[in-house]
């Protein structure tokens, strides 16, 4: 990191000495490079007044790569704004701002498009969640459509979003649509189309070493499972590769020799690498996306409708996500006094084949931690092809062909698939009234809907497995569906006053109120015992009766009031307040309202200070305390029908007590800020300080379990935040043709656990497989990764057990082994233009942060990957055994025999014939958490803008053609075989990974016409 820091410091300090020496042929006038942005609730605002910060990205940025959500394309982007892509097909985006604002609630930001707050949830399970069996469903900002996008306003802090109340107090994201303009001649037609093909990135899937084959104690490995015909037999039960060496002279019976349908039944065949490893499985990702949009406008009306189509594969066998869009928006200027405005959104989308995630279930972790290196995918591909039906590598013996763990990858692909569709309409209408010159009133309504049905499927002959509401017991064939209805509607009614007093004196003043009705409701059905007739997939088909159907059916409201004041003195000093009192009903009725206020501040120095040097300056400060209510239901226990006994109907009480005395929650953001540009705008920087404290906060804490249950909604706990954050912008040449534009953005957010409930020192986030959990401990970094760790000397040195060679492990799972969170984070991007073609490339980059890799805890013991083989000290082979000079001496130190207490450097040899998970001499979860830093080439891509008369007809406005690559290197990781942003889901669960999907490079092809 030390280096690139040092190469982007070259790169910026050459730059200068550029921009110096060709300032004396700039003729480029000074410009307001602060301009207009729309802020809370749809408002525009001249930037420069201000007091907080803000960025803006454009729509043509956002739009410019394809992709499923376009939340991919705002990566190094933003200052502060930290997006974690995931690699799960169609899967969800994590995206918070300034760090962590809740313990246990949602750190997502806002988003809002045309001045509406819209849905952004997740459905994923809390078991998914954590690292278990599941999917990721994505999250609903993906449903926006890129091509609708005019602008996209970045508001970071609490006071940028206080208008909005507690939903925005980690920020919004606010997201002006396009609208319909006047055209020469006729209706205005924009057209895009464009074709992605993806590869995949080998440093992010396993590397497998080629010496060793199946089984689990090494030489000793053949005959597991039983012999075939007397022969040496493959232990095709065992799925770890710590087995015989391999050896192209030596026939073995491996597990298609007791397949009857298997071209190499009863024969034997080498003992050697397969051909065709786990990276042959997948396939070339292909997506097509293609848009229409008319527009028009005259004096009295405009309007804009655009429809888009997305049709996409992954990597995965039989995966497909197919997504429609249908938008457009619309004013009419009734009269001179009345302007009526319409915005709607219909989409749908049907997703096959998600990929599943975690531990459970999961095929890529069975290839990253339970594989032999000598089954050939692509037989499993053929065997599965001529039957249809589980012929698997892992069987459980010679005699009996059902899967020991593992089932066929392309029968768990094509008869154990998901499925899941989604409608979703939102849009909103709005009708201004201007009263006078000076004063508008506003009355809105939003609507935002969608319906989601998800489909899992167990087919007999699987593995046997969990599916659906049978938490407790497996099943061997089983059928689960859950329907979901989310819903959310605004009402405002907002009165804006607009007034220059003086020449030198403005305000604007606004006092608005908002209803916010928020229900959710789903329905769980699943069957039990398995599917009676085989293949047919429905609730009814069940063997035993299903289970009890989960019903959740939720709402809230929330009642706003709220005040703006905005003062403005000679275009330099400006000062903002608002104040907002919301009422909720998911808090108790005598403690249900609460009042918040902010302030900010900026003076415009530049218009103080004249020098041709300084082009602008400004400083601002900004403060705000959000109130925040909680989600439903946290009021009054509930209790749950279980299995009736006999005629006896069944209850459990819910293991989280619910807490009719609580009060809200807040928190408080404080923000300073330097905003200068030099030499006409030819370099400049916007720098921020900034400190967020959440306080009071609703969280579940431990309680006595005599109390009937494990845990108390209450509250308690603060939480900080602090950190300081910069854009910079730089423009080393510009000519009449020639441009080049830097831009860079850095952020170092980390957030505190300062305060918690008296004897209570940690809040557990997940607790995962591997015996890791995620944790928020008290006077630690949120996010903290929890497990085993090495046993040190006073003086830090690694004690090793003397009998075996392997080092001591702690016996608790509580020792801190970092948090989640970056250091730092930022982007770095170059744009050359010169006349009509661009080429831009972003460098994005995070540091620091911890990531727990489950695929590297079991593949150690599996021996799958190349550091599990190698030569030793000795100079043989370290899965040789000891006896025959195998092994190796770990680094650390012993007990001295001789003196009790003492200790000397190691010299015991520890046992790497057989896999450690049998002789008990695994490494501490600390020996696989890795620093999650990366250095990525986000994106390059190169435009062309033909000449609109090119062609030689009027009727084309404009036309471009580009190529775009997305995440086509990653330029440095410490995180072996995968990709360090590579995660379960969204949410406050991160840092952990188990079988995660490999990355992919993608190419886009693009054509833009416009008539």
């Amino acid at each position: 990191m030390k280096k690139l820091t040092t190469s982007v410091l070259a790169v910026v300090l050459t730059a200068s000495f550029a921009l110096v020496n060709a300032q004396k042929k700039d003729s480029v006038k000074t410009q307001d490079i602060e301009g207009v942005v729309v802020t809370a609730l749809g408002i525009k605002r001249e930037k420069k007044s201000l007091g907080y910060a803000t960025q803006e990205v454009k729509g043509e940025d956002v739009n410019k790569n394809p992709t499923t959500n376009f939340l991919n394309n705002l990566s190094g982007e933003v200052s502060g704004l930290d997006i974690r892509q995931g690699t799960n097909f169609g899967g969800s985006i994590n995206v918070t701002s300034r760090g962590f604002k809740s313990l246990t609630g949602s750190n997502q930001m806002l988003f809002v498009v045309d001045g509406v707050p819209i849905l952004n949830t997740n459905v994923n399970g809390s078991n998914q969640v954590s690292g278990g069996y599941g999917y990721d469903y994505g999250n609903a900002a993906s449903d926006i459509n890129p091509n609708d996008i005019e602008s996209l306003n970045v508001l970071k802090g609490a006071a940028a979003a206080a208008l909005y109340g507690s939903r925005a107090q980690n920020g919004a994201i606010i997201i002006t649509t396009k609208k319909g303009k006047k055209n020469t001649k006729g209706i205005g037609i924009e057209y895009s189309t464009s074709v992605t093909v993806g590869t995949i990135d080998k440093s992010t899937f396993a590397k497998y070493q080629t010496e060793y084959g199946e089984g689990y104690v090494g030489e000793d490995s053949f005959n597991g499972n039983g012999k075939i015909n007397g022969g040496l037999t493959a232990p095709f039960g065992d799925d770890a590769s710590y087995g015989p060496r391999y050896n192209p002279n030596l026939l073995v019976y491996q597990y298609d020799a007791a397949l009857p349908t298997s071209p190499n039944y009863n024969k034997m065949t080498p003992w050697v690498m397969a051909k065709n490893g786990p990276i042959t499985f997948f396939e070339t990702p292909i997506s097509y996306t293609n848009s229409v949009a008319l527009s028009g406008a005259n004096d009295i009306s405009s309007f804009r409708l655009s429809y888009t189509n997305n049709d996409a594969t992954d990597i995965m066998p039989n995966s497909s996500l197919i997504k429609n869009n249908l938008g457009g928006n619309a004013t009419y200027k009734l009269d001179e006094k009345f302007t009526a405005s319409f915005y709607a959104n219909y989409t749908t989308q049907k997703t096959v084949g998600r990929s599943q995630t975690g531990y459970n279930q999961n095929m890529i972790a069975g290839f990253r931690q339970w594989w032999p290196t000598n089954v050939d995918v692509q037989d499993l591909k053929n065997l599965f092809d001529a039957s249809q039906s589980n012929l698997t590598w892992n069987l459980k013996s010679a005699t009996n062909l059902a899967p020991a763990f593992w089932n066929n990858p392309y029968f768990e692909r094509y008869k154990n698939y998901e499925n899941d569709s989604r409608d979703r309409f939102n849009g909103n209408a709005s009708l201004s009234f201007d009263a006078t010159k000076d004063l508008n009133f506003l009355a809105r309504m939003g609507v935002d809907n969608y319906s989601l049905t998800t489909e899992e499927r167990v087919t007999a002959g699987s593995y046997p497995t969990r599916i659906g509401l049978s938490t407790t017991a497996t099943q061997p064939s089983g059928y689960a569906v859950n329907k979901f209805n989310v819903n959310e509607k605004n009402f405002d009614f907002i009165g804006t006053f607009k007034k220059n007093i003086t020449d030198d004196f403005n305000v604007t003043a606004l006092l608005g109120t908002n209803l916010n009705y928020q229900t959710v409701s789903s329905t769980y059905l699943s069957t039990s015992g398995g599917l009676k007739i085989p293949n047919l997939f429905t609730i009814s088909n069940s063997v035993s009766a299903p289970p009890n159907p989960v019903l959740v059916d939720t709402s809230k409201q929330v009642l706003g009031i709220f005040g703006q004041a905005s003062f403005g003195y000679k275009e330099t000093f400006f000062l903002d307040g608002t104040l907002r009192r919301d009422q909720s009903t998911a808090l108790p009725s005598d403690n249900n309202s609460y009042w918040y206020p902010s302030v900010a501040t900026s003076i415009v120095f530049s218009n103080l200070i004249k020098q041709d040097w300084l082009t602008f300056g400004k400083i601002r400060a900004a403060y705000a305390r959000v109130g925040s209510d909680t989600g439903p239901n946290s009021l009054y226990d509930t209790f749950t029908p279980g299995t009736a006994f006999g005629t006896n109907s069944t209850y459990s009480f819910n293991t989280t007590a619910k807490n009719n005395n609580i009060a809200p929650q807040f928190l408080k953001s404080t923000e300073f800020g330097l905003e200068m540009q030099f030499l006409k705008n030819r370099i400049g920087f916007d720098a921020s300080w900034f400190r967020n404290d959440a306080y009071n906060q609703i969280i579940a804490l431990p309680v006595s379990t005599t109390s009937g249950s494990a845990a108390q909604i209450q509250n308690a706990g603060n939480m900080r935040t602090e950190g300081f954050e910069i854009t910079a912008n730089i423009v080393p040449i510009r000519t009449d043709n020639f441009r080049w534009t830097m831009t860079a953005n850095w952020s170092n957010p980390i957030s505190r656990i300062t305060e918690l409930a008296p004897g209570t020192d940690n809040i557990l986030l997940a607790s995962s497989q591997g015996n890791v959990s995620i944790n928020a401990p008290l006077g630690e970094k949120y996010g903290t990764i929890w497990g085993s760790d090495y046993v040190y000397t006073a003086d830090g040195q690694k004690i090793i057990d003397s009998e075996t060679g392997a080092y001591a492990v702690t016996t608790d799972f509580n020792h801190n082994l970092g948090s989640y969170q970056a250091e730092w984070f930022g982007g770095l991007k170059n744009t050359f233009t010169y006349k009509n073609i661009s080429l831009s490339f972003l460098i994005d980059v995070k540091k620091g942060g911890n990531v727990f890799s489950l695929d590297q805890f079991y593949g150690y013991g599996t021996g799958l990957y190349p550091d599990s083989v190698g030569i030793n000290d000795l100079g043989n082979p370290v899965r040789n055994t000891i006896a025959n000079g195998g092994g190796v001496i770990l680094d650390g130190v012993i007990e001295d025999p001789n003196n009790p207490g003492r200790y000397i450097t190691n010299n015991v040899r520890l046992d790497k014939s057989q896999s450690s998970q049998v002789l008990g001499t695994d490494p501490p979860t600390a020996a696989f958490v890795y620093d999650a830093s990366y250095v990525k080439l986000r994106e390059a891509s190169i435009t062309y803008n033909l000449p609109k008369d090119l062609f030689g007809v009027k009727f084309i406005q404009g036309m471009s053609v580009g190529l775009i690559g997305t995440n086509l290197w990653i330029i440095h990781k410490n995180l072996p075989y995968a990709d360090p942003e590579a995660g379960i889901s969204s949410g406050n669960v991160q840092g952990y990974q188990s079988g995660p999907m490999p990355t992919t490079r993608n190419i886009s092809f693009n054509l833009k016409v416009n008539f």
